[in-house]
């Protein structure tokens, strides 16, 4: 994939985070590798407006390459380089504030269950990372300790973030989680209490887990 088809993709996954209501102008971010080089969306533009020419270049250390005039890049730039640095094997980011996702994340909670076969086979668990303050090395001073072989991470009242091989990969995830998250939470509506007879059994749900990891 050349420079301007990443533009392009990254264009076309932040709109789909628009349109499914994971995102506001404030909210969110979406990057991609090209060999050493990082793209990123800029900070402060409303979703539907923004195009492949806004798109910024920067460097590993997040210093601007190159810009559009008046464009400045996401202040979470850093978070993004801190999961290319930890998963070398990672060619996009995407992080968002997705309804029942952030919900979890503001209530202090990873997201896992033993009772959704395809939570388990697709995603796994979401851990849940410690509060740090937004835009600063504190939010991701410990992803070191929860990355390991995840696609996904919450960030502590804060929201979601996802990482894969591709941007749509990478978006897939965070829609996938959403979709978990939401029917995790009508679950616990319809049920706050579930029987444990209703739990997968505990040798499947580890081979789910196990099939999670190469999907």
């Amino acid at each position: 994939m050349d420079e301007q088809r990443i533009r392009e993709e990254i264009i076309r996954i932040v709109r789909a985070e628009y349109r499914n209501g994971m995102v506001n102008m404030f909210e969110g971010n979406v990057s991609a590798r090209l060999g050493d080089r990082f793209f990123i969306t800029p900070s402060q533009v409303a979703k539907e407006d923004m195009t492949p020419e806004m798109i910024i270049e920067i460097d590993a250390g997040g210093d601007i390459v190159s810009a559009m005039e008046g464009m400045k890049p996401s202040s979470e730039r850093m978070m993004h380089l801190e999961v290319y640095r930890l998963r070398p094997e990672v060619m996009a980011v995407v992080h968002n504030h997705s309804v029942y996702a952030t919900a979890f994340a503001m209530n202090g909670m990873p997201i896992e269950t033993d009772r959704l076969t395809e939570a388990n086979m697709i995603i796994g668990t979401v851990p849940l990372v410690p509060y740090g303050t937004p835009g600063t090395s504190r939010i991701y001073e410990h992803f070191s300790d929860y990355i390991g072989e995840t696609k996904s991470l919450l960030l502590a009242n804060h929201g979601l973030i996802t990482y894969g091989k591709s941007l749509q990969l990478a978006y897939s995830y965070a829609e996938a989680i959403e979709k978990i998250a939401h029917t995790i939470a009508v679950s616990k509506l319809l049920c706050a209490d579930p029987d444990e007879s209703t739990a997968i059994p505990s040798d499947e749900l580890a081979m789910l887990r196990e099939m999670s990891q190469n999907h």
